[in-house]
């Protein structure tokens, strides 16, 4: 239930601001307009009609102020540390790379160019197409770290990543997108409450028919603040 409100109110933010906004603009000018009848009014039951007006405009005003200022809040600070699975749907794992998104291939007979080979140290990384570029595959971290990556395919859908203790399947989404991104900066990885070792890092994505990429993992080590 939750989930499916942040989902709405991310999606149509610049709607409900507009409306919120509008909302907000007619009951503030209705207000200063009962206000300045109010203090036109001569006599004592004309003041007390007039009086419930600007009561019930200022609710209105009030209420309409709470609600932009809760939906501010829920998008700026809230959906951004949930779960990527919770803003975005996560499809089923296929290992079969969606269209669009070419595998990297060696000719059978040798000759030609092959595609790129992934950085070393990398599972499942394309070069120029889906990788990290920071940090490299076995480099030290420490504090907040704020990978950075290239998430290339002209189909794409979205993309999240995640982080993993080494040889754990325990990932845990830091930060989810849906936009191409070439050397991009995504959210920072914070890992002053973790204890220091050896980590995972890995990018998943899938494209707008819900296909799923094999993922690209690196692996790095954490060291102590």
């Amino acid at each position: 239930m939750v989930e499916a409100l942040l989902r709405f109110l991310k999606e149509y933010e610049t709607v409900l601001y507009l409306v919120l906004g509008g909302g907000a603009f007619i009951s503030l000018r209705a207000l200063i307009l009962a206000w300045n009848e109010w203090r036109l009014a001569v006599f004592g039951l004309e003041k007390e009609l007039i009086f419930q007006r600007i009561r019930l405009w200022g609710s209105f005003f009030i209420l309409v102020v709470l609600i932009g200022l809760s939906q501010f809040c829920l998008v700026s600070f809230v959906a951004p540390y949930l779960p990527a699975s919770a803003l975005l749907a996560t499809p089923t794992l296929s290992l079969t790379p969606p269209s669009g998104i070419p595998a990297p291939t060696t000719p059978p007979d040798g000759k030609g160019t092959a595609s790129p080979a992934p950085p070393p140290g990398s599972v499942g990384c394309l070069p120029n197409q889906f990788l990290f570029t920071f940090p490299q595959p076995g480099e030290q971290v420490k504090g907040k770290v704020a990978p950075r990556v290239t998430v290339n395919f002209s189909d794409l859908g979205f993309f999240k990543y995640e982080y993993a203790p080494a040889g754990s399947d325990d990932w845990r989404t830091i930060a989810a997108d849906n936009q191409i991104r070439i050397d991009y900066e995504l959210n920072p990885w914070d890992t002053t409450a973790l204890t220091p070792g050896d980590y995972q890092l890995r990018l998943v994505a899938t494209n707008n028919l819900g296909e799923t990429l094999p993922p690209c993992i690196i692996p790095v080590r954490v060291l102590a603040p």
